[in-house]
């Protein structure tokens, strides 16, 4: 998902924003629900609030289309700084996280991270559209082409259509995997549009 308006001066500075130019977005990602999920004993122990920070770390830290990506960014002079530009936060639904460009933020949903892995995927996503917004002048509420590529770039790109993952959402087909990883792709391009409309009505 992308954000709203946003941008200013570049630099990884903290409250320095991540983007040099004023761009419209999407919308940010389902506002944060209010209270705290029950959590068991194990749970406890470790839990959410510090698993979340955790795993983003080790994402950044180690995962080679994260690190290219803030890589890529850092060259195009949108240098990324983790304290100012990702933000670990409850959030309703079964939202993953979001892209949020009137605070050049990424907010990582920390109630439905399940693991390590699909953390990857979720900051691999959202830098994508990030990496969008810094190069590109992106037009995310006005434009619905703009917002359908980068969906669907971030779709492609983040591993989120592999034919893991879609086994994984019963979705079956090796012979066929080709043309369900290509409505996997188009799948968040065109939820995207539909909430688009619906904020734009």
């Amino acid at each position: 998902m992308a954000g709203a308006p946003g941008g200013g001066e570049l630099g990884p500075a903290a409250g320095e924003p991540l983007l040099q130019r004023p761009d419209s977005g999407q919308g940010s990602p389902e506002p944060p629900a209010h209270g705290k999920p029950q959590q068991g004993f194990l749970s406890s122990l470790f839990t959410r609030d510090q698993s979340c920070p955790l795993m983003l770390q080790k994402t950044l830290d180690t995962n080679p289309y994260v690190k290219l990506l803030l890589d890529a960014m850092k060259h195009s002079g949108c240098a990324v700084n983790r304290g100012r530009h990702f933000s670990c936060e409850v959030c309703d639904g079964n939202v993953s996280g979001g892209f949020d460009a009137s605070t050049s933020q990424i907010v990582l949903c920390e109630n439905n991270i399940r693991n390590q892995v699909h953390m990857g995927r979720v900051v691999t996503h959202e830098l994508i559209h990030a990496f969008d917004h810094c190069r590109a002048h992106v037009h995310w509420f006005t434009n619905i082409r703009h917002l359908a590529c980068s969906e669907i770039r971030a779709a492609s790109l983040s591993g989120d259509c592999s034919l893991v993952n879609e086994l994984f959402r019963l979705r079956f087909g090796l012979k066929q995997h080709h043309q369900i990883e290509t409505s996997c792709v188009s799948r968040p391009a065109m939820n995207s549009q539909s909430c688009l409309s619906l904020v734009s009505a």
